[in-house]
């Protein structure tokens, strides 16, 4: 059976989440110049999500097709002519961190928090990185900060839950997914992450049936297929 301490992680609808970083505005280009950064950040992560299914999110860094490079570096080339694009910075730090490079990723978002204000985006994916890392204590101190900067954000609430989970401490976890739902968490989630809480104290029923509910609302969420049937299993 997995262990369901390995399933619970942050999970962001990454492509949705930076074209709406980055403001529509006129004219579309592609010069590298900083000039309209925003829509030349959302026509070329429009471009990459068109080819999300060649794998330009989700991609193996030793052997990426070559358009999808070719898009990446585009952006990349972005942050450097428009340094302090926070979209474009996030971008690099989403799609760095799609390829298992957290070090490159975690100064993408340095570069973020330089600017003195809240960044919850962002602040979401460094407290995900942490997690990754194992250091839960810097995550939790980390996440605790954001959240009093942005109190509102439900990726920050989830992100928080994650660390807490893996904490053991079910209680703040179940509080704060709650509300993270409260906040805009799709339910199909966040009964995902309950049936983890559920399934981690025992109550296995409570679990099946809120793995059910996730997979009744998102029938496609494989993580929750996946438990309900380890947990009918005879």
């Amino acid at each position: 059976m997995t262990n369901p301490t390995t399933a619970f992680r942050f999970i962001a609808a990454v492509a949705p989440l930076l074209l709406a970083a980055a403001c529509a505005s006129s004219q579309l280009t592609r010069r590298q110049e900083c000039h309209n950064p925003d829509a030349q950040l959302e026509e070329l992560v429009a471009d990459l999500d068109a080819k999300s299914g060649e794998g330009c999110w989700n991609w193996e860094s030793h052997d990426p097709p070559s358009e999808c490079e070719r898009l990446r570096r585009e952006i990349e080339r972005l942050s450097i002519v428009c340094p302090n694009h926070v979209p474009t910075l996030l971008t690099n730090a989403v799609m760095a961190h799609e390829a298992g490079q957290s070090a490159k990723a975690q100064q993408f978002l340095d570069r973020i928090f330089e600017y003195p204000r809240s960044h919850p985006d962002a602040a979401a994916l460094r407290g995900q990185i942490a997690i990754e890392d194992g250091n839960l204590p810097f995550a939790r101190r980390f996440l605790e900060q954001q959240i009093r900067l942005a109190p509102d954000s439900a990726q920050l609430r989830e992100t928080y839950a994650a660390a807490l989970y893996l904490g053991r401490q079910f209680d703040e976890a179940r509080r704060e997914l709650m509300a993270a739902e409260g906040l805009g968490s799709p339910r199909w989630r966040v009964a995902y992450h309950l049936g983890l809480l559920e399934e981690a104290a025992g109550r296995l029923d409570e679990a099946q049936k809120l793995y059910a509910e996730s997979v009744e609302k998102n029938p496609g969420w494989a993580p929750a297929q996946s438990r309900l049937r380890s947990l009918r299993r005879p």
